[in-house]
């Protein structure tokens, strides 16, 4: 079965505008701070009044020698995630299903996603195996070269993460936030890392988005947490995981954050 480009391709700006708006900033959370984490944001924002809490599944993709990791993993100025995001579990799912190719690319801390929404066979997210692209091949090329990105190497499909996301809004400026936790990973390239079925990280993520560098006067009081601005990436973090041997200490945990019981 062929799948279906939508004609609608949602972005914060077009192909090449270089204006970058959004600033993001994350804030890991151990695992013993996750409740009151959960309860100080619910008491400060609101929640979001149309997608308050789901479940998010993003399929990666990556070249063969891992540029797009190693720049993530290096913090370059100057990096891109290529994947295709769908919601909620296909479990149920039946007939052609909507998932989103998107273009995430970052500059410094200031970002821009591009992104298409493509209809598909919900069998095909049922079961991700190597070499399942989820969408054509052709189709993938030709929308990464519409939202301007080029590149001469192959790209392929790497890992699967798959997490749960509550949404709020700062009460005040209406600034987006989102508390990321339970993220697991399931390699999808076989010849990458110490395979096993699904790896789950410790510890949640708080992602605060907005204009500016400059955080909401309530959302300051997130300092209680005893937390700290990480540059934390999903995609890097889990294979980072993902490449480390079995039985190792830090497997369960971001670079750099291992909890001493």
């Amino acid at each position: 079965m062929i799948s279906r480009i939508s004609s609608k391709t949602e972005s914060t700006k077009s192909g090449h505008d270089q204006s970058w708006e959004r600033i993001e900033r994350k804030f890991f959370i151990p695992p013993a701070k996750i409740p009151f984490a959960r309860s100080l944001l619910s008491h400060i924002c609101l929640r979001d009044s149309k997608y308050p809490q789901g479940t998010i599944n993003s399929l990666y993709f990556d070249t063969l020698d891992l540029d797009h990791f190693q720049k993530s993993d290096d913090g370059n100025y100057e990096r891109e995630k290529i994947r295709i995001r769908w919601y909620d579990s296909p479990a149920d799912w039946e007939g052609m299903v909507p998932v989103y190719l998107e273009l995430k690319s970052k500059r410094g801390f200031a970002s821009r996603k591009q992104r298409r929404k493509i209809l598909v066979p919900a069998e095909r997210l049922k079961r991700i195996r190597a070499n399942n692209t989820i969408v054509n091949g052709n189709i993938i090329s030709e929308t990464l070269s519409e939202f301007g990105y080029f590149s001469e190497k192959h790209l392929l499909p790497v890992i699967l993460i798959t997490y749960e996301r509550f949404r709020f809004a700062e009460i005040l400026t209406g600034t987006r936030v989102s508390f990321d936790w339970r993220i697991s990973s399931s390699l999808i390239a076989p010849s990458l890392g110490h395979s096993q079925a699904s790896l789950m990280l410790e510890g949640g993520i708080i992602e605060i988005k907005g204009p500016s560098m400059e955080i909401p006067k309530s959302l300051r009081s997130l300092s209680i947490l005893g937390i700290d601005w990480t540059r934390f990436s999903k995609y890097a973090g889990c294979l980072e995981s993902q490449m480390e041997k079995s039985g190792a200490v830090g497997r369960f945990w971001p670079s750099g954050r291992i909890e001493l019981l």
